[in-house]
């Protein structure tokens, strides 16, 4: 057995052999005579372990492999290596990873790896035990590892820098001391020599410089030559392999047919060489980013080339790396005699509409000479085109006016589809009528009456404005009578009130409030006269017949079918009819709207609500509800809040109980359910198929109005005139 010296390297022969210098080869006797007894030797401690620095506790009596079975000692080190290859850094640091074993004793060595290092990384030193430099029979032991200390290790110096916490607190319990971290220094690099001059790199440019491309703009003034004109540059300049491009800018119908580059991506010389050099000769001094500026003349081959401006990036690099902190574009020459006059597609003036084919198609083939299909509105298309259950088609039931009864007696549908603007008619034939159903007209666009066609500009034509019930409209000479619509159609125009001012409640609501406010005594005499009119078993609610009655001998012919529709349905009351569904319905969209954004705080609006309530009435008013609701942040639209607040319970004042409000917020108590297809299509504006909509919007359009109550008292809630009948007291 050898033993290796750490001065020579691991390799064959540089062993060592401990028997050398050795006399005494006998077998260590086991038995010996104390005091003229025979007894028998204990075995001996080794010498090479470091005894404790205290006295044994009080702790049972445990091996050391099973005492510190798998405590780790981790400390942070690092080392210089000397390059001999590299003339730019004398050494590199090298960063590594000291591992003590607790257990028998043993250290591990690791340098964390690094990608595209250059250097072999992983384990320097293998699981053992390390001797002290210069020592044959003592190893590294915990007193040797401390932060600051350096320690060797088969000739290499670490210097522990840092350790983890268990180390620390290791240490700190056997009394040993452990300093503060050691920042890491710096790697110590050669100066470079400063004799030579740099040498130039074009593979290190390239990486440095890559895709980075200096844009100025300019001018070639050829006005005095023959034919010439003036011509618009862009000159690029690219910063990875000094090279220049100079293209022309062509404006549009110029005439100019051609590539527009008028130099090629090159080194532009800054003079014209006399004579084509060989290859290997020497260098043309050529153009460099300190030749151009802003008001800068380059030579391109002859031509005079002015640089009037440059682009924001062009800017930034000259003011990094130059200091210029000027840069005032330079007017360019106009001239008069090139310019273009340019013009849209919209602005051009069509000749009128000469009667053949529709106006669009023959407007699209008077642009272009080619024959193309008319241009579409692909935007409105993609927002108002069917998507799932949401059809974007309005359906209208109407009929026929003219002085024949027979045509009187006939059901259309009209529908007009959002998506392209366009309408469509559709009969109802009855058996025995004499009239067969089906398509009446086809679907296009169809213009208002009395218009004048031949006209360069395209006549106007019905919108989605012009849809509502009661509206006449005459379409290819045919007058129609919009007399219902259905429940798709009620409800999207409801939905985006703020475009169809006929479904609007607010604006609906002013015009009455206007009505009542300009006559004497007018909304006390609406009122007396009207409430005997209420049902006698629930006094707020009054028939569908009567108030619109009531509403028509106020407005007379100021308040359209469609106005008194959007009333009788937004204060739609039945006594038979329990509005618990409704209002389950709004739970659980208010329940999904909320676990959608994550909102749990009731505590808090209940705090809030109690806070609002200075006289202790358990009642707000509904304008200080949705400033509260709001100012906790409901995640919950705007008429999702309003249905929401409809149907919570209220006093004879309209003000609502905000203990109702937290029981319907309550969805751990009262929890929800989900909602069915039904249900769907009363809430998310669900289309029904087409067979069962059009039979049945005939039969349901005179019970929708006809039949029915009205929440009295919520109209008049809503119309908010009490003080009228204050003041005139």
């Amino acid at each position: 057995m050898s033993i290796r010296n750490p001065r020579l390297p691991l390799l064959p022969g540089y062993g060592t052999n401990p028997l050398i210098g050795k006399t005494s080869f006998g077998v260590r006797p086991v038995f010996t005579s104390i005091d003229k007894v025979n007894m028998l030797v204990d075995k001996a401690e080794g010498v090479n372990r470091v005894p404790s620095l205290y006295c044994r506790k009080q702790a049972p009596d445990l091996p050391t492999w099973l005492m510190f079975d798998k405590n780790i000692l981790h400390f942070q080190a690092y080392f210089q290596q000397t390059l001999h290859e590299n003339r730019s850094a004398a050494s590199v640091l090298r960063k590594v990873e000291i591992f003590f074993f607790l257990e028998d004793g043993t250290l591990k060595v690791v340098e964390p790896k690094t990608d595209n290092s250059g250097m072999s990384q992983g384990t320097m030193i293998s699981r053992q035990r390390v001797r002290l430099p210069n020592s044959y029979d003592l190893y590294y032991d915990i007193l040797d590892l401390n932060i600051g200390q350096e320690v060797t290790f088969y000739g290499k110096v670490f210097k522990i820098v840092n350790c983890d916490n268990f180390t620390r607190n290791f240490m700190n319990r056997l009394g040993i001391n452990v300093p503060d971290p050691i920042p890491w220094p710096d790697a110590i690099e050669r100066a470079v020599n400063t004799k030579k001059p740099p040498k130039h790199r074009p593979f290190r440019q390239f990486l440095d410089f890559d895709r980075q491309v200096l844009r100025f703009y300019g001018y070639w003034d050829d006005r005095d030559s023959q034919f010439g004109t003036m011509h618009n540059l862009e000159i690029h300049y690219f910063l990875a392999d000094d090279t220049m491009e100079i293209k022309e800018v062509v404006s549009k119908n110029s005439g100019k047919e051609g590539g527009t580059m008028l130099v090629k991506k090159m080194r532009l010389p800054r003079k014209i060489p006399s004579r084509i050099e060989m290859t290997g000769g020497p260098k043309v001094a050529s153009y460099s980013p300190a030749d151009l500026s802003i008001g800068a003349v380059l030579n391109v081959f002859g031509r005079k080339v002015f640089i009037t401006d440059c682009d924001p990036f062009t800017k930034e690099y000259y003011r990094v790396t130059y200091g210029f902190d000027t840069f005032r574009p330079i007017p360019a020459p106009v001239d008069e005699s090139s310019e273009c006059i340019g013009s849209t597609m919209d602005e051009r003036e069509l000749p009128p509409w000469n009667g053949y084919g529709s106006y669009d198609d023959s407007a699209e083939n008077c642009r272009t000479c080619e024959p193309k299909a008319p241009h579409k509105d692909f935007m409105k298309f993609l927002h108002k085109d069917r998507v799932g259950f949401d059809s974007h088609v309005l359906r209208f039931a109407a009929r026929l006016i003219n002085d024949n009864p027979e045509d009187a007696k006939r059901y259309f549908i009209i529908k007009y589809f959002l998506s392209d603007d366009t309408i469509g008619v559709f009969e109802l034939g009855e058996r025995n009528s004499g009239f067969t159903g089906g398509k009446f007209f086809r679907r296009t666009k169809m213009y208002l009456p009395d218009v004048n066609f031949f006209v360069p500009k395209e006549p106007a034509a019905y919108t989605d404005k012009d849809m509502w019930v009661g509206n006449e409209l005459v379409i290819n000479k045919h007058r129609f009578r919009l007399v219902a619509a259905d429940e798709y159609a009620l409800r999207y125009m409801e939905l985006n009130s703020e475009q169809y001012h006929m479904a609007h409640v607010p604006l609906i609501m002013d015009k009455i409030r206007r009505i009542l406010a300009s006559q004497e005594n007018g909304y006390k005499n609406f009122v007396a006269r009207y409430m005997q009119n209420v049902h006698p078993e629930k006094k707020e609610l009054m028939s569908v017949r009567c108030f619109k009655q009531a509403l028509k001998e106020i407005m007379c012919e100021k308040m359209t079918e469609h106005e008194f529709i959007t009333l009788i349905r937004f204060f739609r009351g039945d006594p038979g009819k329990e509005k618990t569904a409704r209002r389950e319905m709004i739970r659980s969209l208010v329940f999904t709207e909320l676990t959608r954004g994550l909102w749990d705080d009731r505590e808090r609006l209940l705090e809030g609500l109690l806070h609002a309530d200075d006289t202790g009435s358990s009642v707000l008013s509904i304008e200080r509800m949705r400033q509260l609701l709001r100012a906790h942040r409901l995640p919950i639209n705007i008429e999702l809040m309003t249905c929401m607040l409809q149907v919570l319970s209220k006093d004879e004042n309209c003000n609502i109980y905000y203990q109702d409000l937290m029981d319907f917020l309550d969805f751990k108590t009262r929890p929800v359910y989900n909602l069915t297809d039904s249900d769907y299509e009363k809430v998310v504006r669900h289309a029904p198929p087409l067979k069962y909509t059009e039979c049945k919007l005939w039969g349901e359009a005179e019970l929708e109005v006809q039949t029915g109550y009205v929440n009295w008292n919520a109209f008049l809630c809503q119309l908010n005139l009490e003080h009228l009948v204050k003041e005139q007291k």
